[in-house]
């Protein structure tokens, strides 16, 4: 059932006028019968009326009526379409042809051998009906758009409150979790409507708990990963005053797990923050050429300890709507993978372009790249490509794409993976719509 509103105006105005089509219909054959009625009365009287007078004077001819009168075995009378001929015919009611016409016929005898006959039309009867049938059934047939119309009034105004209902979930946000409230519950719509807001209630107290947790568990890891790095670095500058060696690289490991751990907190936080339950975007109109510049010049020292080249393609401005915060993480983190895994002197490059109905970003890299059948498995969270570790030795926390696809489905965009334009490596093409 795709409409509630929709069936029951449907069905209802079928009922009606299946009723009233059999009413009409009903009605019809009655009205018929009691206009045979009416006119077979009417020749009778003609008929008893004649016998009764026909000594007196010559009988006149009602209108549209043929009459017949027989004295002695002769016609005496005969009306405009009567038969000249003594009519053949049952006493009583029948049917005859004559004149070219079909008649209803009506011969009644007298005590004195004589005989009168009163004919009317079948056609002319029929007609008659049909004007009197007709105009009892009019009223009832001009009635329906009315009551159709009615019926559709009723049953929308029946249905409002469900409408109300409707219209106040789909035009909320993914965080207003506030009780619903309608100006009129009907007694059918309690139960659903106290069923929502006691899951909304369950919903906001969920969220709330998870981003206090969220929140509490960054502040507190941050805090000793802060005095393990400060400790570290103390440790290290004294090992170095003292002369001491550090042949098998424990720090060194040490260090990288720090700086490790403090990525995979950050890019967590960046997640919670991202995700749609969360996020609320701030749109604007963005130049995501100047915002790639931007953020190449923010991660070109790591691009200069590689030594690696990048260049920008395509567009010099490229106007997109979005969340500014958004894009430049989405940016950011397709262009630290790409730092990341393309190895010592190797090749990035971005590529802005505009189609009909979306902007898009290509980010390309020289690096040891993707197999097709891992593409979408590498959107999922903690998802590393080889395991733990890349077999290109960098370290990651498996959220940074992840991240890019949740932000780039807020825009209602669409990303997807293939072959670098370089001998090998991986390009990420995003599209968001204009």
């Amino acid at each position: 059932m795709t409409s509630v509103r929709r069936y029951l105006i449907s069905v209802l105005i079928a009922v009606l006028v299946l009723t009233s089509f059999l009413a009409a219909l009903q009605s019809y054959r009655l009205s018929a019968d009691r206009a045979a009625e009416l006119f077979d009365q009417d020749l009778e009287l003609v008929a008893a009326a004649i016998l009764n007078q026909y000594q007196m004077q010559a009988p006149q001819s009602g209108q549209g009526l043929a009459i017949q009168l027989v004295q002695q075995g002769k016609v005496t009378y005969a009306s405009e379409q009567a038969p000249r001929e003594r009519l053949k015919a049952p006493e009583g009611f029948s049917e005859q042809n004559f004149s070219g016409k079909r008649w209803r016929v009506y011969l009644q005898h007298s005590e004195n051998n004589s005989q009168v006959m009163v004919a009317q039309p079948l056609q002319q009867r029929l007609q008659l009906a049909d004007e009197v049938i007709t105009a009892s059934i009019y009223p009832v047939v001009l009635s329906l758009p009315f009551q159709a119309l009615l019926i559709w009034l009723v049953v929308s105004r029946a249905l409002r409150p469900l409408h109300e209902f409707s219209t106040q979930l789909t035009s909320r946000k993914a965080n207003e979790l506030t009780p619903v409230t309608l100006t009129q519950v009907p007694a059918e719509l309690k139960p659903v409507l106290s069923s929502t807001n006691s899951l909304f209630e369950r919903l906001s107290g969920a969220f709330a708990r998870e981003k206090r947790f969220a929140s509490d568990v960054a502040h507190e890891l941050r805090t000793p990963l802060s005095v393990l790095e400060i400790t570290l670095f103390n440790a290290l500058t004294h090992w170095k005053q003292q002369g001491m060696s550090d042949k098998d690289e424990n720090m060194v490991a040490l260090q990288k797990g720090v700086e490790r751990m403090r990525h995979l907190i950050e890019q967590i936080m960046l997640l919670n923050r991202t995700h749609p339950d969360n996020f609320q975007a701030k749109t604007k109109l963005l130049d995501w050429a100047a915002l790639c510049r931007d953020v190449v010049a923010d991660w070109y020292s790591q691009l200069e300890q590689k030594l690696q080249q990048i260049s920008i393609e395509g567009e010099e401005h490229l106007e997109v709507k979005a969340d500014e915060f958004a894009l430049r993480l989405l940016v950011s983190n397709l262009l630290g993978n790409a730092i990341k895994y393309t190895p010592m002197h190797g090749q990035i490059m971005l590529t802005l372009i505009h189609t009909q109905d979306a902007a898009v970003l290509e980010v390309a890299d020289s690096g040891p790249g993707i197999a097709p059948e891992e593409y979408q498995q590498v959107f999922n969270r903690f998802y590393r490509v080889g395991g733990d570790r890349h077999h290109s030795g960098a370290p990651g926390s498996g959220l940074g794409l992840a991240i890019v696809k949740d932000i780039v489905m807020l825009h209602n965009g669409k990303i997807s993976l293939g072959k670098s334009d370089f001998d090998s490596g991986l390009k990420v093409r995003v599209e968001l719509p204009l």
